[in-house]
Parts: structure tokens; sequence; C-alpha cells
């Protein structure tokens, strides 16, 4: 089979990780696999250059912009491709003008977000000969706010791409203090950083606490500002956007997420890889992430004292903290394996082909 993944730019996001992941894995399972960028100068360009797959770049001349995408039909054509899957917004939308167009090739639309959609990747979920959510949840919510029902809609969690080893480590974690708690999200309105900042400096001043809030984006400067108007910015670090997380994930002990829009969040995914227990709101795909009350605590959108509660009980045990860690990497074992994703792409590929 020739399958190729379309993608408008090469950033250092979940969504563009997973697009590499899964291009690779198609391709060393022995199908012939093809990636399509819109546009050069991402991060992950040479990443993507070193691959398994086949690599192409649309020629957008001096015109660098997420949307245009020149070419992009007669390139398919000529790879001979006999599927596309799209995988962002943008990719979508053009998914959206090739699905109403006779065509040789099948039509795979994606839905990887909490965000509302354009109408151009509405028409994709509707018409695409294939619909792929990446939580139970996402894949609802096209039905609840778009009324869209596509007949051959699956879910396909994301793979925890991070680390695989991390799946089946037990590294016992050091004990010492500060209890490290640990973000791992782009600095966007919408992951709300400025609310675990907020929720943090509500624990008791006794409790010996550490929290990264790791990533680059818009919010940063001002969840910086925020931590020393808050009077804790001796206990936040701001390491940046780090290509590999490896290290803090193996040297934190708890989890939080804060976010007000998600689908499944590669970060909780990777957290429970990692062992790590969760504190989270109940947003959209979150819950799907890990095992409430046996992996992490699911809390009440907005209730800012549960979620210090939870939170507190966390850090001040350790004999608590260590059954969820030891769930954790089994619930992420279970649901979230590389494999089993490669897998589930290639089954459907089978059947749609």
């Amino acid at each position: 089979m020739r399958i190729a993944l379309i993608q408008d730019h090469l950033r250092n996001g979940g969504t563009e990780n997973q697009t590499l992941h899964i291009a690779n894995g198609l391709a060393k399972s022995g199908l012939e696999a093809h990636v399509i960028i819109f546009r050069q100068g991402g991060v992950l360009d040479e990443k993507a250059a070193s691959s398994d797959f086949t690599l192409h770049f649309l020629n957008q001349g001096l015109l660098k912009t997420d949307w245009f995408a020149p070419g992009l039909d007669s390139l398919l054509q000529s790879l001979k491709a006999e599927a596309i899957i799209p995988m962002g917004r943008m990719a979508n939308c053009h998914a959206g003008l090739l699905s109403n167009r006779k065509r040789p090739y099948k039509v795979i639309a994606t839905f990887r977000t909490g965000k509302s959609i354009p109408f151009l990747q509405r028409r994709a979920l509707r018409l695409a000969d294939g619909l792929i959510a990446n939580s139970h949840d996402a894949l609802e919510r096209i039905k609840r706010a778009y009324g869209i029902k596509n007949p051959n809609s699956s879910v396909i969690y994301n793979g925890c791409i991070r680390d695989k080893t991390s799946l089946q480590s037990a590294a016992p974690r050091s004990v010492d203090k500060p209890v490290r708690l640990i973000n791992a999200s782009m600095f966007r309105t919408e992951k709300k950083q400025v609310r675990l900042l907020r929720i943090c400096s509500q624990l008791p001043a006794q409790i010996d606490w550490l929290l990264t809030l790791a990533g680059d984006g818009p919010q940063r400067d001002f969840c910086i500002r925020e931590a020393d108007r808050l009077g804790i910015k001796n206990r936040i670090e701001f390491p940046g956007l780090l290509p590999n997380p490896t290290d803090l994930y193996q040297s934190s002990h708890i989890a939080i997420h804060a976010s007000s829009k998600e689908s499944l969040p590669n970060f909780l995914v990777e957290a429970q890889s990692f062992g790590l227990p969760v504190v989270a709101y109940n947003v959209d795909g979150v819950g799907e992430t890990f095992e409430n009350g046996k992996s992490g605590f699911l809390i009440d959108h907005g209730n800012q004292s549960q979620f210090v509660e939870k939170l507190q009980l966390l850090i001040e045990s350790e004999d608590l903290r260590r059954p969820m860690s030891q769930a954790a990497r089994e619930y992420a074992h279970r649901h979230f394996t590389p494999e089993a994703q490669i897998n589930a792409y290639i089954d459907l590929l089978k059947q749609l082909i």
C-alpha cells in the first residue's frame, strides 16, 4: 500500500511528532509511506529527513504560509497514493477540498483537537472515506457540536513515542524534598498554566514542592510575571522548550494539568508512561489518559479547592504516590503503546483500501 500523510509545517508539537511516528511505523511495517509538508523550516525537518518514509516539501517559493499547498493534488497522483491521512487543521482543510472531488485515493480525515474547527475541516470529516479521532470524547464532540456521523469512524489513541522503555520501567524515584511537579505544554491561552500557578500558590506554606512548567509560547512571559506576583517564583522553573524532556519526567513525582480545551493531551499520555500520578481538570479527553482514583485524580473543571486538596494529598503521601505510579505505567502499557497504535492504523487501511 502507498500511503501519504499530510502536514502543513513540522513544528515540535504533539500532532507533528505523531505524524512522523505514524509514518515511520507504517514504513517499518512494509508499507510505502510518504510525508508531504506544505512548507520547510520546521523544528522537526531534520528528524523527518532521516526517517524511513519518503519526505516531500511543496514548493511555496517566497510565499511561506501554513495554508498554501501548491501542487498537492498532482503530487498525490504522481505518487499513486492509495490513501491520504491529513494531520492537523490545515491539512484536513485541504482534505475537505479533495474529498469533494473524484479521486483515485481514499481520504482518512483526522480529528485531534479541543478547538473549534473550520468549515473545510468539517467537510473533510463528513465526506472522507474514514475518520480517525484520538479519543472517544473527541469523536462524540464531533457528533454533538457539528452533527457529523461518519459511518467509518475509529478511535486510535496517541502512541507514547517519547521513550518506549519507560512503559516497562519501574525505577524508584528519589523521595528527597522537594516533591517535583511537572507540566509540559505549549504556553497557549487554552493550556492555562496560569491556573497551575494559582493552584500551587494555595498549597500550605510548610509543604516543600517545586513546579516545572516546560514549553514555550505566547503566554510564557505572562506566567513568569504571575509567579512573581504570587510570591512563588523561587518554586517555579521555566526551562523553555525541551527537545527531549525524558530526564525531566524521570526526576518528577506528579503531573498536573489545568487546560480548558483538549482532545487527548500527549503530556498526560507521556506522564503515565513514566509512572507519574496525575491531577487534572476533567476537560474533553483528559479523562481517557489515566484511571481516576488509581493512577491519578480527575478534578471537576474549575474546582480549584478540590484540585488543591488532591494535589496536597499526593505531595504529602509517598505511600499513595507509589501504587499510583505503578498503576500509571500499567495504564499506559494497556492503552498507549506505539505498536498498538501502528497496528490499528494498518488494520484500518486494510479495511478501506
